[in-house]
């Protein structure tokens, strides 16, 4: 141990600094809750004594130590941003800690750059900014960020985490740009999300950072479309696992040489169910010889997804110190308290008056001129309090705010719950929150055009959205409370890096309820604690007799749980199908190997399966969440040239075929558990039948809704958001937006996620028994994008959205040429020609073809 090391830790528990530090996390507080006492304002000597410490910490190379320092000179800036000492030790300290986006942002403040640094600061400044400079780039890289850039550069597989504000995609995007340079722009990549709803914004941002690489496409659909095949072209595609499955199903695609997993916690999720096909895709891509790279958020023991797939573990970093300290508290507006969370984990009051408040009073006083996130868990209750908050609200002017409204009020409906938000400065944000809308949600937050979003876990998946202040009003997921992980993930996005050098986390109980902090002594030892366990994955240690009901799972029995949810269902079964086609396929996988080797009978259950399976091997590897025992009845039927599935859309072929489907494949049993089963009844396929009816044949979204109202009006009824039947008014604007988030809900979760692979694994089965000619259409392409025109289809592939590949079509067909169902020629500058100036349609185009050559 050195020396600097020993006088640190000597230091982190001198009583003097203990009493500084708590002082001044104190004044923050007060400062920041506007109570403002000047007791605890620090004097000179003890500003000069406290910043010698963050000085020495900064010095030491413990995470904790590192993070201290930098937490130092968050809390002081309030108070001393314009003095001269402050100034001094801050700055030095940020060269030390390398975090130059917190530097810049110092700098950015100072009208007096005239300070003086010791030779040795002003030589490690020039050290670290010559070496640590983003390749093509004017900025750089904190020292975590270099530290994980040096080591992907030199590991063919590689698995790292950090804090939220850590930069991994930024980190990701650089090491792309590395690859591109030095091998000579020869490689094709992988980036896979987790979601669909993080697709765009992934797109949107490689698109603009590789706009200056011209022989490379960034694509999102498992097909390389005909107009962009060249021999000299190489492609980033951004999938999500069920994507990256059928793009490895087609061995006429490029061969993929990277794949980076953003997101990778979601691989061993135990409560998610789509971590099984999560890990599945993966493993696929393993057996092709892709090169892995994980990025995860806080995972102390990153080497345990490279463990998943049987790589070294030694390839591995976690980086524990953050380039944005964070403020917690805990207000308790039930009773009526507030404390301060200390770095100790410790909880300090502060001395409140609540007397006629309410959250929304807290939220506006709190929020001052700064951005806001508010977690509400449910969708329902991000909406209610997003509309309630807003009615508090007075109106906002803003032309940017108005042209959105604009547009929900075209592509969506005139009375959409949105709108009245939007109008206050305020939004909610969820996954099925259409594409088109939720970007223009993000945009106008992100240039704080409004101020506060109301939100769902959509953030917890990789949506990047900081701001200054997060209120969390539920410590859960669904029905699940928080995780260590979760909740560093969500609080994660408080702070953001370049603009502050703090955020605030208001973990905030605003009724009695549960899971929203009903038992706080528990609730908070999630958020007192900043010790992340490490996590382990099912598939390697088995816990809860995961490969006992494996076992089950295959062999029909009933599982060991007395009462199984029905997401540990759908896991148990979902692993067990992929354990099966492994045990096809004689894949040695982690998952297979310690199943045989926990589960005594496993091999001969394994085996005696294997036997009595006809379905070729490649269709179950493309239909992992499906069972094999549906899959074999479905191929030994004599009579599927009576099946098949016609081209003639109507709502009553539709109809017949959801009805064929849903008895292939037994939705009666698989598909009817949990809160909000898929499958209700028979009488549950009529309204499936008329919105999968109108989205297969191209209506616009708007149209659909107008439909969807028309069938509940005509229905009389609806099943609300706790399964209760309640009367519906098509005058009732509550009863329309329930319509309307149900029905962008079910395209998103059920038509073009469940309803696909289940069409899709039909198809398959068709095309291998009866022949490609024989087999009729494939109606999971058209639930994918929407449409049954391949000239939609194939615009689409280019990377224009559903709703302007429709509208190109019908109004400007004159700058499109097909060849054999291909699309060869695109003329986009007459296009953005023939388009009006200010319509909503040339503004996106514009937006799409700025960082595109056609």
């Amino acid at each position: 141990m050195t020396f600097i090391q020993e006088l640190a830790e000597k230091s982190l528990d001198n009583e003097y600094f203990k009493e500084l530090i708590e002082k001044t996390e104190k004044r923050q507080a007060h400062l920041f809750f506007r109570t403002n006492n000047p007791e605890l304002k620090l004097n000179n000597k003890e500003l000069v004594d406290i910043l010698r410490f963050a000085d020495l910490f900064s010095r030491s190379e413990n995470a904790e130590m590192l993070n201290i320092a930098y937490k130092i000179t968050s809390l002081l800036i309030d108070d001393f941003k314009d003095d001269p000492t402050y100034k001094f030790f801050t700055n030095s300290i940020l060269i030390k800690l390398g975090n130059f986006p917190a530097l810049s942002f110092i700098e950015s403040g100072d009208q007096n750059q005239n300070i003086s640094y010791s030779p040795e600061t002003l030589f490690e400044r020039a050290v670290k900014e010559t070496f640590q400079q983003i390749p093509n780039s004017d900025f750089i890289f904190t020292d975590a960020q270099y530290k994980i850039f040096e080591l992907l550069k030199n590991n063919n597989h590689f698995s790292f985490s950090g804090p939220t504000s850590l930069g991994k995609s930024f980190i990701i995007n650089a090491f792309i740009r590395h690859l591109i340079t030095e091998h000579k722009g020869t490689d094709n990549l992988i980036i896979l999300v987790p979601t669909r709803a993080l697709i765009n914004q992934t797109i949107l941002r490689l698109k603009k950072d590789f706009k200056d690489v011209q022989n490379y496409k960034i694509l999102v659909h498992p097909i390389v479309p005909a107009f962009y095949k060249n021999e000299s072209t190489r492609y980033i595609f951004v999938f999500t696992p069920e994507r990256l499955l059928s793009y490895l199903a087609d061995l006429n695609n490029p061969k993929i040489d990277y794949l980076f997993i953003d997101e990778a916690q979601k691989i061993i999720a135990e409560k998610d169910t789509r971590s099984p096909i999560y890990y599945y895709s993966i493993l696929q891509a393993e057996r092709k010889s892709i090169k892995l790279f994980f990025a995860s958020p806080n995972i102390p023991n990153p080497e345990v997804f490279l463990q998943l797939f049987e790589k070294s573990t030694d390839e591995k970093i976690n980086i524990s110190n953050s380039p944005v300290a964070q403020n917690k508290y805990f207000l308790d507006l039930v009773d009526q308290k507030c404390s301060l969370i200390s770095g100790k984990g410790e909880e300090i009051s502060i001395p409140l008056t609540f007397e006629g408040t309410n959250f929304f009073y807290w939220l506006k006083k709190l929020s001052s001129d700064n951005k806001s996130i508010i977690y509400c868990n449910t969708k329902e209750d991000t909406i209610n309090y997003a509309l309630d908050f807003s009615n508090t609200l007075p109106d906002k002017e803003s032309p940017e705010i108005d042209e959105v409204i604009n547009l929900i009020k075209d592509y969506l409906h005139e009375k959409y719950f949105l709108i009245d938000c939007l109008k206050k400065g305020v939004a909610f944000h969820f996954g099925s929150l259409p594409q088109r809308i939720r970007e223009k949600v993000e945009i106008l937050f992100t240039n704080k055009v409004i101020d506060y979003v109301f939100c769902t876990s959509t953030l917890l998946e990789g949506v990047n959205l900081p701001a200054k202040n997060i209120f969390i009003l539920s410590n859960a997921i669904g029905l699940s409370k928080f995780t260590d992980i979760d909740f560093w993930n969500l609080a994660g996005r408080a702070g953001r890096l370049t603009k502050e050098l703090s955020g605030n986390i208001i973990c905030t109980r605003i009724e009695r309820k549960g899971n929203r902090w009903d038992n706080p002594d528990k609730d908070l030892k999630v958020v007192k604690s900043k010790t992340i366990n490490p996590v382990k994955p099912v598939v390697i240690s088995g816990q809860k007799n995961f490969f006992k009901n494996l076992n089950s799972a295959i062999s029909g029995k009933k599982f060991t749980k007395k009462s199984p949810t029905n997401t540990e269902i759908a896991l148990w079964n979902q692993y067990a199908n992929i354990a099966f086609i492994h045990e096809l396929r004689s894949d040695d996988s982690v998952l297979r190997s310690n199943f045989i080797a926990k589960i005594d009978s496993a091999k001969k259950l394994l085996a005696d399966e294997k036997k009595k399976n006809i379905v070729p091997e490649r269709i179950l590897s493309s239909s992992p969440t499906i069972k094999a025992r549906y899959q074999n009845d479905i191929y030994k039927r004599t009579d599927l040239e009576e099946h098949i599935l016609t081209h003639d859309i109507s709502y009553q072929n539709v109809l017949a075929a959801l009805k064929k489907i849903s008895r292939f494949y037994n939705w009666e049993a698989e598909e009817s558990g949990g809160k909000s089963p898929m499958y209700k009844s028979e009488r549950s396929l009529d309204y499936y039948a008329t919105i999968m009816n109108n989205w297969i044949t191209s209506t616009p979204l708007n149209l659909m809704i107008t439909n969807a109202i028309r069938h509940y009006q005509n229905q009389g009824f609806y099943y609300d958001n706790n399964n209760q039947r309640t009367l519906f008014s098509s005058s009732n604007p509550h009863h329309i937006n329930f319509a309307i988030n149900e029905l962008i809900t079910k395209i998103d979760n059920i038509l073009r996620f469940k309803f696909k692979n289940y069409f899709e694994n039909y198809y398959l089965l068709l095309k291998d028994k009866i022949g490609e000619e024989n087999s009729g259409a494939n109606w999971a392409e058209f639930l994918e994008y929407g449409t049954t025109d391949y000239k939609v289809i194939e615009i689409q592939n280019i990377g224009i959205p559903r709703h302007l590949a429709i509208y190109i079509l019908k109004h400007h067909s004159n700058c499109l040429k097909f060849e054999n169902k291909s699309l060869v020629e695109f003329n986009h500058n007459k296009l953005l020609s023939d388009i009006k100036d200010g319509t909503d349609e040339k503004k996106e185009l514009v937006e799409i073809f700025e960082f595109e050559s056609f």
